[in-house]
């Protein structure tokens, strides 16, 4: 989706805040990688006129089935003052909602497994990029967007390429 400039800014700094001074920086340079390509979905969630939350899916390729239609969910970020009070839900309903829109299959997400479950992302079949580095292999979810679309589809798969650095697949030391 086109962004104005000034929305772009918004949207990396909201990205820079949400994850913090140790995560922020790459976040926030992912961010700006993704905004750039024309693929990439991004949804706001606003409060007031500022947006409080942003939520970014980029194509994401089955190497086995390349006639599916995917999407990646990363990242999802919402302002510090304003997380836990359900932004983050009102983001994925959103994307889900558009990813129907356009005829998405399934969305894939690399994230905390009880939030993500929450939101009815269950365990991958498909094996992520880089998936010897996932060690927290619940952590590796999927939602179907079309009913039956990802039954018996595993194999391998390839993200875009702001994503695709190997450091965003290691799941050692990260939180559940």
């Amino acid at each position: 989706m086109i962004h104005a400039e000034n929305e772009k800014l918004e949207i990396q700094n909201l990205h820079l805040h949400a994850f913090g001074e140790q995560e922020g920086p790459v976040i926030q340079k992912m961010t700006e990688e993704f905004l750039q390509l024309p693929e990439t979905i991004s949804i706001n969630v606003y409060r007031g006129l500022r947006i409080a939350g942003n939520i970014l899916f980029s194509p994401f390729s089955l190497d086995d089935h390349p006639e599916k239609k995917c999407f990646l969910l990363a990242p999802l970020g919402v302002l510090p003052e304003y997380q836990g009070v359900g932004i983050g839900r009102e983001l994925i309903e959103k994307g889900v909602y558009h990813l129907k829109l356009i005829g998405a299959d399934a969305i894939f997400v690399l994230g905390y497994p009880k939030y993500y479950a929450s939101r009815g992302f269950a365990p991958a079949k498909v094996l992520p990029p880089h998936h010897k580095l996932v060690g927290e292999t619940e952590a590796w979810r999927m939602l179907e967007i079309k009913p039956g679309s990802m039954d018996g589809i595993g194999g391998t798969s390839v993200a875009a390429a702001p994503i695709m650095n190997p450091m965003f697949w290691d799941t050692s030391g990260r939180p559940d």
